[in-house]
C-alpha cells in the first residue's frame, strides 16, 4: 500500500467493465423491438440484471470477503460469460434470449462491486476513485460509438441490433484474461455465509447507510423507464424518430458528460461532502426524466443526455464512496454487494415491471405512445426522493471533506 497505486492497470479495469455493459445492454431493446417483442418481453429481459442482483453480489461479496482473491473471482465470471452472451446472440425466442441474459447477469454482475473493492483497496486515498472510474465511462464511448458506425455502415442496422452481444463475448474473453494480471487484492478473515450477510444487513442500523440504502431503492425505481425505453423513444417515428445509429450515438451522449462530471467528483467531494454531492446526483436525474417527457428537439436529449452524466457521476459513484466510508474493512465487499441488492435488485426489478407495462398501457391507438406521461411521473418521483436524502441523510461526512 506504500508503493504508487496502479491507475493505469485499475482504469483499464474499469474500461474493460463498462464497454462490456454497454455493447449487450445500449441496442438490446432496439434489438428485441425488432424481433417483435412486447413492451412486457422487453421489461422481462431487462429485469434479469435486477433479478440477478438479488443474490448474485452478496454471495459473490462473501466468497471476496472469505475465500476467493477479488482479481481472481472476477477473472473466472467473465470468462464464464462468453459462451452465454454468443448464445444468446444466436436466440430470436423470446424464452431462450431471457434464459441467456438471466445467466449472463448473474455471472457478470459480482464484477462490477468487485471492481469497485479492487480500485479502493488499491487506490489509498478514495476520492481518487473517480480519476480510475471515469475510464470505465470512456470505455462505454468507445464501444457505443463504434457500434453506431458500424450500424449506419449497415445501412440503418435494423438487422444488426443483437450484434452487439456478440461483441460483449469477445470483450468478456478480454478482460477475463487481464483480470488475472490486477493487483493482488486478498480476501478478508474466514466466517460463514449466513454470519457475513447478517453482518452486511446489520449495517442497516446505523442512520446514514439506512437512508443511503432506501435512496438507492427509489431512484432505481425511475431508472429503467429511460434505461429500457429511452432507444425506442428515440426512433419512435411519431416523437424524434432517429435511426438507430443515431440513436444510439445521442444516448451514448450521457457517458461523454460523464468523462466531465467523473473529474469533478473529486473536487465535490471535498467541498461539498457526500451528502451534498449524492443529492446533486439525484436532482441531474429527475431534471433528466423531466426532459425526456417535455422533449421536442435532439438539443433537448442533449441537455437530458449531460444531466445524466452528473447523475450517474455524483448519485451512482458517490453512493459506491459512501458505502466504503460506512462500512468496516472487513466486510465492504458485502457492503458493496448488499448496495447492488437494494439498487440493481430489489429497486430495479419493480422498476422495469412497471416501466414495462406502462410502455403497453400508455400505447395510442394509432401508433406510438404518449411519452410525456411515460417520462414525467418517474421524474416527480426522483425530486422526492433527493430532497427526502438532503433531509434525512448524516454520516461519512467528516472523512469526506478535508
Amino acid at each position: 500500500m506504500g508503493q504508487p497505486a496502479p491507475t493505469v492497470r485499475l482504469s483499464a479495469m474499469f474500461a474493460f467493465s463498462s464497454m462490456i455493459l454497454g455493447a449487450q445492454g445500449m441496442l438490446l431493446s432496439g434489438h428485441m423491438g425488432a424481433l417483435g417483442f412486447s413492451g412486457e418481453q422487453i421489461s422481462y429481459v431487462s429485469a434479469t440484471w435486477a433479478l440477478a442482483a438479488l443474490c448474485s453480489p452478496l454471495v459473490a461479496g462473501w466468497l471476496a470477503d472469505r475465500f476467493w482473491p477479488s482479481q481472481k473471482f472476477a477473472g473466472w465470471c467473465y470468462l464464464l460469460c462468453v459462451p452465454l452472451l454468443v448464445w444468446g446472440w444466436r436466440q430470436h425466442e423470446f424464452a431462450a434470449l431471457w434464459t441467456a441474459m438471466a445467466l449472463f447477469c448473474l455471472i457478470y454482475l459480482p464484477t462490477r462491486s468487485l471492481a469497485n473493492v479492487i480500485a479502493l483497496h488499491h487506490l489509498g486515498d478514495f476520492r481518487r476513485f473517480g480519476q480510475v472510474r471515469v475510464w470505465g465511462t470512456i470505455g462505454w464511448i468507445a464501444v457505443s460509438w463504434g457500434l453506431s458506425l458500424y450500424l449506419e455502415l449497415r445501412g440503418g442496422g435494423e438487422g444488426h441490433l443483437g450484434d452487439g452481444l456478440l461483441l460483449a463475448a469477445v470483450l468478456c474473453a478480454v478482460a477475463g484474461i487481464y483480470a488475472f494480471t490486477l493487483p493482488h487484492t486478498p480476501p478478508g478473515s474466514g466466517g460463514s455465509a449466513g454470519k457475513s450477510l447478517k453482518s452486511a444487513f446489520s449495517l442497516l442500523r446505523q442512520r446514514g447507510f439506512a437512508v443511503l440504502v432506501i435512496t438507492a431503492f427509489a431512484s432505481a425505481l425511475t431508472g429503467p423507464f429511460a434505461f429500457g425505453f429511452g432507444f425506442l423513444f428515440l426512433v419512435d417515428p411519431q416523437r424524434l424518430g432517429l435511426s438507430p445509429g443515431t440513436a444510439n450515438m445521442v444516448l451514448s451522449l450521457a457517458q461523454v458528460a460523464e468523462v466531465f462530471t467523473m473529474l469533478l467528483l473529486t473536487g465535490a467531494l471535498r467541498r461539498l461532502g457526500l451528502r451534498w454531492t449524492i443529492f446533486a446526483g439525484l436532482l441531474a436525474q429527475a431534471l433528466r426524466l423531466v426532459c425526456f417527457a417535455v422533449a421536442d428537439s435532439l438539443w433537448v436529449m442533449v441537455i437530458a443526455q449531460c444531466l445524466q452524466g452528473v447523475a450517474f457521476s455524483f448519485f451512482a459513484i458517490g453512493s459506491t464512496v459512501a458505502v466504503d466510508r460506512l462500512s468496516p474493512p472487513q466486510m465492504r465487499a458485502s457492503a458493496q454487494g448488499l448496495l447492488v441488492v437494494i439498487n440493481s435488485g430489489m429497486g430495479a426489478l419493480v422498476g422495469h415491471f412497471a416501466a414495462g407495462r406502462c410502455y403497453d398501457y400508455l400505447a395510442l391507438p394509432g401508433g406510438g405512445h404518449d411519452w410525456g406521461f411515460f417520462f414525467l411521473w418517474p421524474g416527480v418521483f426522483t425530486l422526492g426522493t433527493a430532497l427526502f436524502f438532503g433531509w434525512a441523510f448524516r454520516g461519512g461526512e467528516e472523512e469526506s471533506k478535508g
